[in-house]
């Protein structure tokens, strides 16, 4: 998958450059992560031990080039799930390196999680930009 931030700047890659893997859930090595028992931990915490990996997926997310390309707008999985129920479906997000507020951090809005699925907006994003002491 092309990267917005990449096709939209002036940087022009002089290789090929991955920017999304997914589902990789059949690539020993790579899912090898997705079952350690640090991760798994945290999992069954929400879902118990009957843990299924339903989609996986890897994101090269590049810092922003000034034209607020790298951010998605703030949004719930769930509108990208099939499957149900809900209360049992949980999505993990590890950062590889640092992240931070300019370059696309997950942000978690409390209580969301409860009622109606809400539309995907840009426009709260701001309120949550300030850096994390």
């Amino acid at each position: 998958m092309r990267d917005a931030t990449i096709a939209k700047s002036e940087y022009v890659p002089s290789e090929k450059v991955v920017s999304k893997v997914q589902d990789f859930q059949e690539d020993l090595e790579l899912f090898r992560y997705c079952t350690l028992p640090e991760i798994l931990k945290y999992m069954e915490c929400f879902t118990g031990p009957n843990i299924m990996a339903m989609h996986t997926m890897l994101i090269n997310k590049p810092p922003d080039s000034g034209k607020k390309t790298s951010r998605h707008p703030l949004h719930q999985d769930l509108h990208y799930f099939p499957f149900r129920p809900s209360n049992s479906t949980v999505c993990a997000c590890t950062a590889m390196e640092h992240i931070d507020w300019n370059n696309g951090c997950l942000a978690v809005l409390p209580g969301t999680h409860r009622g109606p699925l809400k539309l995907h907006d840009y426009l709260q994003w701001e309120m949550f930009n300030t850096s994390p002491t």
